[in-house]
């Protein structure tokens, strides 16, 4: 995997342009733009490749919320935005939108998806309690959400390896998400995928998938073939600037996975992961009878398909531990971007979910 992170241009108004515009807006001063950049990641032939996308598109519309958030059913919540922003009917349907919470009394940086919205009202999929803290006056972005067909567009993507038709032989490689929300350990994908030149198909009813989403700090797998040639995939766009949170499930009755991707596209420590309690339990001691959560630490190195994690680690004492011979400290321990992190939450007393905060580990505000 190549990284590379460009710091925000500067853009600087001329000194004609700042004249022309000086009776209306008063002195000129800097405008700093988003800061871009793009990862690089190498898919092995026979083998599964962890991969993620830590930018975000630009949004559509930013402003705040008119009103309180109002249940509509199961699973649903209306939202009222300030200034009548006028979508048409259908804008935000006709290709993936997501709501990002950018100010809140509760966790900073969720997002949600729009499944509904009129000129100036949205309709998001999510539990009455998932939106808790989101009121009156915050700051809220229309964001257009990543798919399948806007990361991978059949007729052009080189990623994977397309399929000549649904059945098992004909398939070139595949994508696969994984199981948030299955108690127990182990998992198998939950959904898996397969492109042709004519678009993307789910494995088992093979309904159309171009428009399934890929949601922020969500994690997925590139499954080539034994023998199939290595290819390369190369996402690009806005760096996030300010704090993503991302759900973490526990269950009330047995361990439960979480898989993970921190949208950062740089590499971090475990200590910068913020990871602490009560998003990540610690244990008593190392002894696997104490043993609480668990981070499994999935690598893009060598091939392999259903491979397992190349390090678990555990916190104990305030720090990070390695699950290995003497318990090594860990917390300055590296994980470059391409890294996939699974959460092994132990069991709570009640099915919740928690928001893992995830601040930069970056500053964007330099020259």
């Amino acid at each position: 995997m190549r990284i590379r992170f460009l710091p925000p241009p500067r853009l600087i108004l001329s000194a004609g342009f700042a004249a022309a515009f000086a009776a209306g807006i008063g002195l000129a001063k800097d405008t700093v733009s988003p800061a871009v950049g793009f990862l690089r990641f190498d898919c092995l032939s026979g083998s599964d490749t962890p991969l993620s996308v830590p930018f975000q598109r630009p949004a559509r519309w930013s402003g705040r919320i008119g009103a309180a958030p109002a249940v509509q059913g199961t699973g649903s919540v209306r939202v009222t935005l300030a200034g009548t922003p006028a979508f048409a009917a259908g804008e935000l349907l006709a290709a993936r939108h997501l709501l990002f919470i950018r100010d809140s009394a509760g966790p900073v940086g969720r997002h949600f998806l729009i499944i509904g919205h009129t000129a100036s009202t949205i309709d998001l999929a999510a539990s009455p309690g998932f939106i808790d803290g989101l009121a009156e006056g915050d700051l809220v972005s229309v964001v257009p959400g990543w798919t399948l067909a806007t990361l991978f567009p059949p007729a052009t993507q080189t990623t994977f390896h397309p399929s000549g038709g649904p059945l098992a032989t004909q398939r070139g490689s595949e994508l696969l998400f994984y199981n948030n929300t299955g108690e127990g350990t182990g998992l198998a994908p939950s959904r898996r995928f397969f492109v042709t030149s004519s678009g993307w198909f789910e494995v088992g009813d093979y309904a159309a998938a171009d428009e399934v989403a890929i949601l922020p700090g969500q994690a997925f797998v590139v499954r080539h073939r034994e023998g199939a040639a290595a290819t390369t995939f190369v996402p690009f766009d806005e760096v996030p600037p300010s704090t993503v949170s991302l759900p973490v499930a526990v269950s009330g009755n047995s361990a439960q996975e979480s898989s993970m991707a921190p949208p950062r596209p740089v590499t971090s420590t475990l200590d910068q992961l913020g990871l602490a309690d009560p998003v990540f339990t610690e244990s008593a001691s190392s002894a696997l009878v104490d043993r609480k959560d668990e981070l499994l630490v999935f690598d893009g190195v060598g091939a392999g398909i259903n491979r397992g994690p190349s390090a678990v680690y555990f916190r104990s004492g305030g720090q990070w531990l390695r699950d290995t011979a003497g318990f090594p400290v860990s917390g300055t321990t590296l994980l470059e971007p391409s890294e996939g992190l699974l959460i092994r939450k132990a069991p709570g007393t009640a099915p919740a979910v928690l928001w893992w905060n995830q601040l930069p580990v970056y500053d964007l505000t330099a020259p």
